[in-house]
């Protein structure tokens, strides 16, 4: 089995680190197919504006089709995003 280290030297995984509110692709930066969110307080529910936007960060990061899992304890939790994007 690979490591998530040996998938990105490879090229088959590449993975961004960062604030939701700062989510922007760059311009040669292609769309992700999954998304994992830890620790984002704007998708815990409490901040709805905040949780709009995050969502539409991510919406725009993604693929069509492209999954969203949280942090929610075990399992992840998928989100849909099929309405967003």
């Amino acid at each position: 089995m690979s490591s998530a280290g040996d998938l990105i030297d490879a090229g088959l995984l590449s993975v961004r680190v960062g604030a939701i509110e700062d989510l922007v692709l760059e311009p040669d930066e292609q769309r992700y197919d999954l998304a994992f969110a830890v620790r984002v307080g704007a998708l815990d529910g409490r901040h709805r504006d905040a949780g709009v936007r995050a969502m539409d960060r991510i919406a725009g990061a993604l693929v069509p089709g492209g999954r969203l899992f949280i942090d929610g304890g075990d399992p992840l939790r998928e989100i849909s995003i099929s309405n967003l994007g």
